[in-house]
């Protein structure tokens, strides 16, 4: 369907793309991987032909249609309706020009306006056409956004947004469908209903995301873009991590034997020249000099070895050992915005060493309730009490409590940072160089932002760990760098967050808010998920008065699982011994499911601490067994549903 060979792409004189291939057939599910900066958009817009300006190939089927949701658009001035009919209203725009442009012209020109008009009309009827509005508003309607059709954009949240933009996508039904991090701005159940709608959508999608689930549930291939060129990987993105983990193990083997070889060969040739020079015997010279031949082919001949997979920016928080049993205790919290109640008269108690995930629809609460705790908390409030010796950092999800104008040494040294060494010692695990220091925070990207406010943590020495969407606009690695740093850390975390990898790695407790009540889960999220949701529930996308509105999951109205499995309500940490597959219950599957991932995340993290280390042998029996993990999770999941 797409074929692109040899791109090369630059931006001044900074090579982004160089040698990028890419091939997508029919009906595939295609994830694109890579680090912030590594080209993924870059080769996108080349795909689907909105940037000319490369050098290399790009062939696409004559007949196939293609259409892509961008990760960011501008908010304007229409409504929702309006905005997805926006294409199909341009084309009628346009038509009506040249009709109105034929009456002016004969001869020749009136030839040319013909031929024009014949051509666009041809692909207005291709399209939606006359149809457009009402398979909008079929559209909305099967999504919850009915009633939203003639609102303005400005007045709808990021994750309407999101869909919308989808819907106005969906409107030419293309056959292939590029999405640009699709899960922005959307909660839990807004994600859950992308994952189906993407497995069951009948063309091509490639989908550019951080979202490790998605790429998880969705994806049949993974396309990584690293140091400007390609690379394909069959399977998920759990099968992309160990087949990269493999290839480094093994190539990493090549690379010291060829090493050893080397070493042997450069041992003979010192021995020959010591030979020759205490001898006038001329054989030993031509035994030196096909020595050294040998031995300047075996170099070029020599592998390299392979990049660490697993490399990444390395942190850790230091934080000072609370005292207390008791970090946060909750009691009668009520916050209401006019009539509508956002939670009413929670009460709630988080201990010393607790991972706690805050979760709810977009809307129910979540960001205002953290904000309200630490307000009350500095106000001295009776209904918010924190532990005495519980030092609290909060980072929050648009860094609003930063000063725009400050730099970021600024930040630092309110944060406690003494020195300027002091600074840039606590700012380089989080790639922050030395000259970032001068930097004006407003200049700051949003990944940027994120890391330094956990920085920021660290200079605190805080142990009381208070995030909002910590992994927003941070690519995989980033992501893996801080889930590593804060499973470590020793104190408390209370986390909202819509990544349910993140959440699965870091919580062992779950607070749901919604309707305005807040219930506590034991366990990780995907054990929360389906003991409180189960399998059977249509996809709640839309959130109204904190509530859910449940609707199908297409304008079929599916209703669809989530990909995951249901758990019991289990001690956080401990998974129930179950059957194997095919011979015990639903129950019993979806349990051996909750605890082969968890294994599947210990032996992944296992086998890239072997590597670092450089013990291969450990690292290859470990990789062994991790792909056979990873097999019998998909094997358990195909039972399943």
């Amino acid at each position: 369907m797409i074929e692109a060979i040899n791109i090369h792409k630059h931006y001044g004189v900074e090579a982004v793309l160089s040698g990028a291939d890419v091939r997508i057939v029919p009906g595939e599910k295609v994830g694109m991987v890579g680090r912030n900066g590594a080209g993924k958009t870059t080769l996108v817009r080349i795909l689907t032909g909105e940037d000319g300006d490369y050098s290399g190939t790009v062939r696409r089927g004559v007949h196939e249609t293609l259409a892509c949701v961008p990760q960011h658009f501008p908010v304007r001035e229409l409504t929702a309706i309006e905005f997805m009919v926006e294409p199909v209203a341009e084309q009628r725009r346009a038509l009506a020009a040249l009709e109105e442009e034929m009456a002016g012209v004969e001869g020749r020109e009136l030839e040319r306006v013909l031929e024009a008009y014949g051509d666009l009309r041809t692909s207005y009827d291709a399209g939606p056409g006359d149809e457009a509005e009402s398979r909008a508003l079929g559209y909305l309607e099967s999504l919850g956004l009915a009633d939203s059709a003639e609102t303005p954009l400005a007045a709808l949240s990021g994750g309407e947004r999101n869909i919308l933009a989808l819907g106005r996508a969906l409107l030419s039904r293309p056959d292939v469908l590029v999405l640009d991090e699709p899960g922005n701005h959307l909660d839990m159940w807004g994600l859950a209903w992308l994952e189906q709608f993407v497995r069951e959508y009948p063309g091509a999608v490639i989908v550019i995301s951080h979202n490790r689930y998605l790429l998880d549930r969705i994806c049949s291939r993974i396309i990584e873009i690293d140091g400007g060129k390609t690379r394909s990987f069959t399977g998920n993105y759990s099968a992309y991590r160990i087949e990269k983990l493999r290839s480094a193990v093994s190539g990493e083997m090549a690379a010291r034997a060829d090493e050893k070889k080397i070493e042997q060969l450069e041992a003979v040739v010192k021995k020959f020249a010591d030979i020759a020079r205490r001898t006038a015997d001329p054989a030993w010279g031509r035994r030196l000099r096909a020595r050294r031949t040998h031995l300047e082919k075996t170099k070029e001949a020599a592998r390299e070895k392979p990049k660490n997979p697993v490399e990444s920016f390395s942190v850790s928080f230091e934080t000072d050992a609370s005292r207390a049993n008791l970090a946060l205790k909750v009691g009668g919290l009520s916050c209401a915005f006019g009539e509508r109640v956002l939670f009413s008269n929670v009460s709630l108690t988080i201990h010393t060493g607790e991972r706690v995930a805050l979760v709810g629809a977009n809307g129910s609460g979540k960001s205002t309730f953290l904000r309200e705790v630490l307000r009350l908390h500095e106000a001295q409030d009776p209904s918010v009490f924190v532990g005495p010796s519980m030092t609290v950092a909060y980072c929050s999800q648009h860094a609003e409590g930063l000063d725009r104008t400050a730099t970021i040494l600024d930040v630092c040294i309110d944060a406690g940072a003494k020195t300027l060494e002091d600074a840039r010692k606590a700012l380089a695990p989080f790639l922050f160089p030395r000259e970032a220091l001068e930097q004006k925070i407003g200049s700051l990207s949003g990944g940027e932002l994120n890391r330094l406010q956990l920085a920021l943590a660290g200079i605190r020495k805080a142990n009381f760990l208070i995030l909002d969407e910590p992994t927003n606009h941070l690519d995989i690695p980033a992501c893996e760098a801080i889930e590593e740093a804060l499973l470590d850390f020793a104190g408390t975390i209370l986390v909202v967050s819509h990544d349910r990898y993140f959440l699965d790695r870091i919580a062992t407790r779950v607070l749901e808010i919604d309707a305005g009540t807040i219930t506590s889960w034991d366990g990780n999220f995907s054990e929360f998920w389906f003991e409180r949701y189960g399998t059977d529930v249509s996809r709640p996308i839309r959130t109204a008065g904190g509530g859910r509105q449940n609707r199908g999951g297409d304008a079929r109205g599916v209703k669809a699982h989530s990909g995951g499995v249901k758990a019991g309500r289990v001690k956080a940490g401990v998974v129930k011994a179950a059957t194997p597959a095919g011979s015990g219950s639903p129950d019993a599957v979806e349990q051996r499911i909750i605890s082969l991932e968890a294994e599947q995340r210990e032996l992944e993290s296992r086998m890239g601490e072997a590597y670092r280390q450089g013990d291969l042998a450990r690292a290859r029996t470990l990789g062994t067994k991790l792909d056979r993990t990873r097999r019998e999770v998909e094997r358990l999941y195909a039972a399943w549903e």
